[in-house]
């Protein structure tokens, strides 16, 4: 029997001007102080599946139905992408998460397509960074207006379990730094701890996929559990498609625990990898007063995008991004189709604004 959770860092650091680029590499540990006096941060996060985003090079690693289509190229890839970057500059979050992104290449194509287009230096993207396990098809990216540090990767490699685990994406862990003189009054920086995640999915099974989604939990919860300063969560936004509907998670009891260092009160619980330790988190799903979800699927609405936030944090104005080109009137997501060229995504982003 062996587990093992594998760490790692590296950093990309985007900084655009117009239509210009430049990618910096870093090794990175560590986090960003912050502080809890002052004058507090807010920023606008939005996160979105962005369903199979290709670029234009079959590297063999895409998707059989993207390295087969015969109107799949150059012309077809820079149309999505300028579709993908009006929907961003709509969506206009101070941080983008996006997951199922091929590859880094495709960040500098979005910072840059959106530079080019907006001459306000505090809408641009001028940070990045991109996770994907090696010889996979596709990864999780983070475009910040504001500074990214502390850059890891956590993978699991299971091999406790009576059946072989399946590749399984890696946890990115990046702090986002807010300096003193981006908000009135404030005394010191600000930092906010960002995890993204993309859970296993149900294919092969619910029930089957389930044991590695817990894994995934165990891992996030164990992450969480570190980044603890002495008896203080610092101010944590988890992020991303678990592919498990809000209902999937443990609800706890709200008056059974002390909540003195969140602003927002716990309703869910992560459970610790290899002890009883139960980590606390606030979803805003179960307060949302809408019937949509984040996903359609089979006639049916589902909650698997998800933020969740513990520490030193207020998550507010939480909403799935029902308005846009990206959805049907009915508020439905408008999958992207390779046959077509038509359509984004079949997740609807969601979006909420973090105070911390």
């Amino acid at each position: 029997m062996k587990t093992k959770i594998k760490t790692f860092a590296m950093m990309l650091a985007l900084a655009t001007c117009a239509a210009f680029l430049a990618l910096c590499f870093a090794t990175l540990f560590g986090g960003c102080a912050g502080a809890r006096e002052g004058k507090r941060a807010s920023l606008k996060i939005v996160n979105w599946n962005a369903q199979t985003f290709f670029d234009a090079n079959n590297d063999g690693i895409e998707y059989s139905n993207f390295q087969k289509s015969k109107k799949w190229g150059e012309a077809a890839y820079k149309e999505r992408l300028k579709k993908l970057c009006r929907a961003i500059k709509v969506l206009d979050g101070d941080v983008v998460i996006l997951e199922e992104i091929e590859n880094e290449g495709i960040l500098h194509d979005i910072s840059n397509a959106l530079a080019g287009e907006n001459w306000n230096p505090k809408k641009v993207y001028r940070y990045g960074c991109f996770s994907k396990k090696k010889n996979s098809s596709i990864g999780c990216a983070v475009i910040s207006r504001h500074e990214l540090c502390g850059f890891k990767i956590h993978s699991l490699d299971v091999r406790a379990e009576n059946s072989r685990a399946p590749s399984m994406r890696p946890l990115m862990e990046v702090d986002l730094l807010i300096a003193k003189n981006k908000f009135s009054s404030g005394k010191k920086s600000r930092a906010l701890k960002i995890f993204v995640n993309h859970w296993k999915s149900k294919s092969g099974g619910e029930e089957e996929s389930k044991i590695w989604r817990r894994w995934q939990e165990g891992l996030l919860a164990q992450k969480i559990s570190d980044a603890r300063s002495d008896t203080t969560l610092p101010a944590i936004i988890c992020a991303g498609d678990f592919n498990q509907d809000i209902s999937e998670f443990n609800f706890i009891d709200i008056d059974a625990i002390e909540a003195e260092d969140f602003c927002n009160a716990p309703n869910i619980e992560f459970a610790m990898l290899f002890s009883r330790e139960k980590i606390f988190v606030y979803s805003p799903w179960p307060e949302f007063s809408g019937e949509e979800g984040s996903y359609f699927f089979r006639d049916k609405w589902e909650r698997i995008d998800h933020f969740f936030a513990c520490g030193q944090i207020a998550l507010k104005e939480f909403s799935p991004q029902t308005s846009g080109a990206w959805a049907y009137e009915d508020g439905r997501p408008k999958p992207f189709k390779i046959y077509s060229l038509n359509g984004y995504s079949d997740h609807l982003p969601i979006s909420c604004v973090v105070e911390f």
